[in-house]
């Protein structure tokens, strides 16, 4: 029949299992104003219906209407990777 590999469970509990002690922090959901997707300023906010994130998102509406072609403006959920400020 050929060699045939078998898995021993010594070799499948070697496996690192993730352990929850207890100390679990959730990290608050922070909201950005972005253009196109890109971030368009440093300011975060806690919810999405927050007035300043509405007066910026107005805001850069009328400056993509009035000086570019028009690009989709929102308040979207942070992700560290995408939104980060350089």
């Amino acid at each position: 029949m050929g060699n045939q590999k078998s898995t021993s469970l010594t070799e499948a509990a070697s496996v690192p299992q993730q352990v929850n002690n207890g100390n679990t922090e959730e990290k608050p959901v922070i909201y950005v104003v972005v253009r196109e997707g890109f971030r368009v300023s440093d300011r975060e906010y806690l919810t999405p219906d927050d007035p300043d994130a509405i007066a910026e998102m107005e805001f850069w509406s009328r400056i993509a209407n009035n000086h570019s072609y028009g690009e989709l403006v929102d308040i979207v959920q942070y992700e560290s990777k995408k939104h980060r400020i350089w």
